[in-house]
C-alpha cells in the first residue's frame, strides 16, 4: 500500500514537471520570434552592402593615397623663368628647383593635369605694349609780354580727335583757353616689364618711368593695361647745378587698350605763372 502511495506521488511529481517545461517552452518561444524568410535575407543583404561600402572606402583611400604620391618631372621653359612661374604654380608642389630654361618639380600625381595647364597659359611670349604720351603746356589765362613769342608755336587745331575729345572734356573743369600740344613721344614697353624710363621729345626737359606694366584680359580690344607707377621728373638748370622735381607721380594706373588717359595736371617748374602741364597717355598692344 505504501508503494502504490508513492507511486502516485512520483506520478503526479512527473506530471508537474512535464507541464512545467511545457509552460516554460511556450513562454519562450513567445519570447523569441521565429525570423521569416524575408528577414533573414534582408540581414544578409544589409550585411553585404555594408562589406561592400568599406571595401569600396578602403579601395578609395587606396586611391588617395596613390594620387598624392609624389613623382619627379623636368619642364623646358621657353618665355618664363623658373622663379616667375613658381610664385603662381607652387601651391601644386611639393618641392622645385630651375633656372632661366629649365623647371625640376616634386608634385602629386592629381596635381599634374592643373599644372600642367598652368603652364601651358603662363609660358607664353609677352606681348609689347606701346606707349604714347603727350606732354602738353595749357594756359587759362593770355600770355604775359615776355612770352609772346610762345604765341607762335601754340596749337590751334588738335588733328588727334581721341586727344581732342579727352581735352575737351577737361574744358568743364580747368577751362583752357591755349595748348602746345608737343610732339609725342613713344615707348615700348614688354607685358611684365619692372621699369620703363624715356626721356620725352619737349622743350622742356622731362623724363617719364613707368614701372611694373602688365596685361589684363585676352579678348583683343577688351584688354586692360595696368601700370604699378607713373611718374614725370622735370630737370632744369640751376646755378647750384640741375635740379629735378616730380611733376606727376601717381601709382596703380588702369586704362583700356587703345584708350586715352589723363593721367594729372601738373604745376610746370619753369613757365609762366598760372602754366599746366597735362600728361596724357594711350597705349596699344603690339
Amino acid at each position: 500500500m505504501k508503494k502504490t502511495h508513492r507511486l502516485s506521488a512520483l506520478v503526479v511529481v512527473l506530471f508537474f514537471v512535464i507541464a512545467s517545461a511545457g509552460t516554460a517552452s511556450a513562454l519562450f518561444a513567445q519570447a523569441t520570434p521565429v525570423q521569416s524568410q524575408g528577414e533573414v535575407q534582408k540581414t544578409s543583404d544589409q550585411t553585404k552592402t555594408e562589406a561592400q561600402d568599406w571595401k569600396a572606402q578602403q579601395e578609395k583611400a587606396i586611391q588617395a593615397a596613390a594620387e598624392m604620391e609624389p613623382v619627379v618631372k623636368t619642364y623646358t621653359l621657353k618665355y618664363i623663368n623658373a622663379s616667375d612661374f613658381m610664385r603662381s604654380a607652387k601651391f601644386y608642389v611639393y618641392d622645385s628647383s630651375g633656372t632661366e630654361t629649365t623647371l625640376t618639380v616634386k608634385i602629386p600625381k592629381k596635381n599634374i593635369p592643373d599644372f600642367e595647364a598652368l603652364l601651358k597659359k603662363l609660358d607664353v611670349e609677352k606681348k609689347n605694349i606701346q606707349f604714347q604720351v603727350y606732354a602738353i603746356v595749357a594756359s587759362k589765362d593770355d600770355l604775359p609780354e615776355s612770352y609772346q613769342s610762345y604765341l607762335k608755336t601754340e596749337t590751334k587745331e588738335i588733328v588727334d580727335r581721341d586727344l581732342k575729345r579727352v581735352l575737351d572734356e577737361m574744358k568743364g573743369l580747368w577751362n583752357f583757353k591755349h595748348y602746345w600740344v608737343e610732339t609725342p613721344s613713344f615707348m615700348i614697353a614688354k607685358d611684365g616689364a619692372e621699369s620703363n624710363h624715356a626721356k620725352l621729345v619737349s622743350r622742356h626737359d622731362f623724363e617719364f618711368y613707368l614701372r611694373n606694366v602688365q596685361l589684363r584680359g585676352e579678348e583683343s580690344g577688351k584688354r586692360i593695361i595696368s601700370v604699378g607707377e607713373i611718374r614725370l621728373i622735370q630737370s632744369t638748370n640751376t646755378p647750384n647745378g640741375k635740379s629735378e622735381q616730380n611733376l606727376i607721380d601717381t601709382s596703380n594706373i588702369t586704362f583700356k587698350e587703345k584708350g586715352y588717359l589723363v593721367v594729372g595736371v601738373s604745376g610746370l617748374t619753369t613757365g609762366w605763372s598760372g602754366a599746366a602741364l597735362i600728361l596724357v597717355i594711350s597705349a596699344e598692344i603690339k
